[in-house]
């Protein structure tokens, strides 16, 4: 709270003045607190038997949309409390995929900083996505047959909050965030291989996966050296994505890491594609991966370079990018949905309505879109369940039909040769 309020009070702009110094201020105060706290929040397995981890929201019928909820955790080192979580899971999509008169649809969301698996806890994470959940539902149902027939939505938990008080929690966010990368681990892309594998078992169904903050952050960094993986091998051929759309809200990643990612794609001339049932196959007018970032933001553009900064004291880095590009210090202690070079398209309200824009000449050109989104439609770091943010959202996934069983998403690296090196 004292954090917001110190940064509501700064000017938007100021990069290097007072910015910098409530940051300085914020990284001492958080190294003395930090060392006071306790494990107020316990280390800990929440959903231990399959009609907690396991529920049936709506039941499925020919007038409305089914909808599962499942809950899979991991532990500080990103290992599963209980694998049977994710086999039940698996084998609930499986079900779901052989009963389904249309394809069915599943939607993951790993959540981030200060959330967990606790049911028993109102406002939190996974009471909104269970809610948001409902909604995709009733929507879906609204749109006909042309809709998967059923939603499943995974919510994969991890250990993001270790202390519930007011003002001490803030100081937890560097301790988490180095549990998060523990957490981008091989349990956590075994899990999202299977749902994949399991959820797009039939061709008419979707897998989409999703996460905040710092589950943004789990996942770019465990999918991402797989989907490289896959397109050096055999990318020129196509191959149907890990997902049908990699999507992340306030991310808590470091721009460097997205640098190199977006120069990838770029290098290979990557590019996202609709294939259809009949065999059609067109340019995807969307992304394959979106990255979604409020300017007002704090957590993001303040909180995370201050800890980048005390992280990374002792790391050499170069200046020699090439000319125009931020150099690797700046890009590896900010956010990506902070760096100007890498901001793809913004969007803001106009007239009471939302609007979304390319920018034009834009270093990133890439199938990875990075959004900026003004205070209106985001006006903090958690507010991504309110009716603008998903309106934006829900937009940018219908421009790729995600929402249509008779398309999937696929990309594919372009013939390399004549393409040049970037710097």
């Amino acid at each position: 709270p004292l954090m917001k309020l110190g940064v509501s009070i700064l000017p938007r702009h100021d990069r290097f003045g007072l910015k910098t110094f409530v940051r300085l201020v914020f990284v001492v105060w958080s190294a003395g607190s930090i060392g006071s706290l306790g494990g107020c929040v316990a280390n800990q397995i929440y959903n231990t038997t399959p009609d907690q981890y396991l529920a049936t929201v709506i039941e499925p019928d020919a007038n409305q949309v089914g909808l599962d909820f499942a809950i899979i955790e991991f532990d500080e080192f990103g290992m599963f409390w209980d694998r049977d979580q994710l086999e039940d899971t698996i084998d609930l999509i499986e079900r779901r995929n052989s009963e389904a008169d249309r394809g069915i649809v599943v939607f993951t969301y790993t959540h981030g900083w200060m959330n967990n698996a606790d049911q028993s806890r109102e406002a939190s994470d996974l009471s909104r996505f269970r809610e948001w959940s409902r909604g995709l539902a009733s929507r879906l149902e609204a749109q006909g047959d042309s809709a998967p027939g059923h939603v499943v939505a995974v919510y994969l938990a991890w250990r993001g909050a270790t202390i519930r008080l007011p003002l001490l929690d803030v100081s937890t966010f560097w301790d988490r965030k180095r549990t998060a990368e523990r957490v981008a681990s091989y349990p956590m892309l075994e899990t999202l291989i299977r749902i994949k594998s399991a959820g797009q078992s039939r061709p008419d169904s979707k897998v989409v996966v999703s996460g905040h903050s710092m589950g943004g952050m789990i996942l770019i960094k465990t999918l991402a050296p797989s989907l490289n993986a896959l397109l050096l091998h055999q990318g020129e051929g196509g191959v149907s994505k890990l997902t049908n759309m990699l999507v992340v809200h306030n991310a808590a990643f470091d721009a460097l890491s997205t640098f190199q990612f977006i120069d990838y794609l770029k290098l290979n001339q990557v590019t996202a594609e609709l294939h259809m049932s009949d065999g059609t196959v067109v340019p995807a007018p969307g992304p394959i991966m979106l990255s979604i970032t409020s300017e007002a933001d704090w957590v993001t553009d303040i909180a995370y370079p201050a800890g980048q900064i005390v992280d990374q004291r002792s790391i050499s880095f170069r200046r020699d990018l090439g000319e125009g590009t931020p150099d690797q210090s700046y890009l590896s202690t900010r956010a990506q949905g902070h760096v100007e070079y890498l901001i793809s398209h913004r969007a803001w309200v106009e007239d009471g309505e939302v609007k979304l824009k390319r920018i034009e000449g834009a270093y990133n050109d890439a199938p990875f879109w990075i959004v900026q989104v003004s205070e209106d439609i985001c006006k903090d770091h958690g507010d991504i369940f309110n009716p603008r943010y998903n309106e934006l959202y829900r937009r940018i996934l219908h421009l790729n039909k995600i929402f249509e069983t008779d398309v999937q998403t696929w990309v594919r690296r372009l013939p390399q040769d004549g393409v040049g090196r970037t710097e």
